[in-house]
């Protein structure tokens, strides 16, 4: 009995289903888009490497829901994850910087992208750390800006400059702060909106998926223009993030204080 309980076990472990390997080969296509930006933006290719980024983006929103739609979760996926994150949202924005405006700027443009990429790296510790201690309450907003959305904001300047002069306001020392300031975001204690939670009335369905339409359209149509509208809008969002998130924290502390 022993014997054939072993031989199960192995048999499990020795294959895995597609439903498995989906979610991570979506995580590894991020990867891939990540460092092909890199090798983009040495031939000063900046818009393929940007847009690489952004797809990078686009997969690792899909490969987490992608693993709880199919019930594949695992370890090895979320540890995967996390390595891909440092590496795409991490290192990559920072060599896109670098390479684009800060290459002429020393050991303190340098020491603005060592910053960066550190506190990504603090960030993405902190999130695995916290993981399973998050209250319930809590769940739809994370701590801090969360890297995808860090590395889409270190990007802005390289995105502005493909419509607009940037050269009037866009020095080293401004880039480099810059960095520095969406790197400490990162490691914050501010609450920004996760999108978890949200749900959609089934009246406003049909207008919601005519605004999402409208969104693609202008990414298609207006690219540039369309990325820079959503990281203002981003960051216009995040008072209104830690607003909402006072509220719900102060009722849940006084239904918690009531029994």
């Amino acid at each position: 009995m022993v014997q054939s309980g072993e031989n199960q076990r192995r048999r499990i472990v020795s294959s895995v289903n597609f439903a498995w390997l989906l979610p991570n080969l979506l995580t590894i296509a991020a990867l891939v888009c990540g460092m092909t930006a890199v090798r983009y933006a040495l031939v000063d290719r900046f818009e393929a490497a940007v847009l690489l980024v952004a797809l990078a983006g686009v997969f690792d929103a899909l490969d987490g829901r992608m693993a709880r739609l199919l019930k594949s979760s695992s370890n090895f996926g979320a540890q995967l994850d996390s390595l891909s994150d440092m590496v795409v949202f991490g290192v990559v924005p920072a060599m896109l910087m670098y390479l684009f405006a800060l290459e002429d700027g020393g050991r303190i443009a340098w020491g603005a992208c060592l910053f960066y990429t550190t506190c990504c790296a603090l960030r993405l510790a902190r999130f695995n750390s916290e993981l399973h201690d998050t209250p319930t309450w809590a769940a739809n907003y994370f701590t801090g800006v969360p890297s995808p959305a860090a590395a889409f904001l270190v990007l802005l300047p390289i995105i502005a400059s493909f419509r607009y002069d940037i050269s009037a306001w866009a020095s080293i020392p401004v880039l480099g702060t810059w960095m520095v300031i969406v790197g400490g975001a990162a490691i914050s204690t501010i609450p920004t909106f996760a999108g978890k939670g949200v749900k959609i009335p089934r009246a406003m369905a049909l207008p919601a998926l005519g605004v999402f339409a409208l969104i693609f359209a202008g990414m298609v149509a207006r690219p540039w223009d369309m990325m820079i509208a959503i990281g203002v809008i981003y960051v216009a969002l995040v008072p209104v993030s830690i607003l909402r998130f006072s509220r719900i924290k102060a009722r849940a502390l006084k239904s918690a204080d009531k029994s």
